[in-house]
């Protein structure tokens, strides 16, 4: 993973999660897991952390689904990405190239909630919608529930029907 910050004054930041200089601290290690939380900036820092999962023969007589052994989830290591003074001088973050924060008046706004949001509305919903109203038609006629029906087959719970049925009025 490529974490890169831009800067106001032409200062830009990269942090490789993919190329480490001495070989990772943790033994046993079989899965890195990288936590970056955006909801943590606060104009006060901004921290990637690290967790591993730790694949032991202690574990091994422990099943997990499907009769696997586990690998248990252990704490790694914090890195700081932007202090106080950075986050004040922040434009962008990106994560493998995509935008995930971003100032916009003076505010830094996280993208990766924005873009959820506007993915939902934009495209979801409507595909959700023309779906289930076909699936309804679909089913017309047959025994059941049909809005039930129409929602197992599209992948979603009944309970969002009347919400989908709302939208196509």
């Amino acid at each position: 993973m490529i974490v890169k910050a831009y800067y106001a004054g032409g200062r830009i930041d990269v942090f490789d999660t993919d190329h480490m200089v001495d070989r990772p601290p943790q033994p046993g290690n079989l899965l890195t897991n990288y936590t970056l939380e955006l909801a943590d900036v606060n104009d006060e820092s901004l921290w990637l952390r690290s967790y591993y999962y730790e694949a032991v023969q202690a574990y091994k007589d422990e099943p997990g689904p499907k009769g696997l052994p586990v690998a248990r989830r252990r704490d790694g290591w914090s890195f700081l990405v932007a202090d106080a003074e950075d986050i004040q001088k922040l434009n962008r973050l990106t994560v493998d190239g995509e935008t995930v924060l971003v100032r916009i008046a003076d505010e830094l706004v996280d993208v990766s909630a924005l873009s959820w949001v506007y993915d939902v509305a934009e495209e979801y919903v409507p595909q959700a919608v023309i779906a289930h109203g076909f699936l309804m038609r679909a089913f017309y006629g047959k025994d059941g529930d049909l809005a039930e029906a129409a929602s197992n087959a599209a992948g979603f719970s009944a309970a969002l029907a009347p919400f989908l049925q709302s939208m196509n009025a």
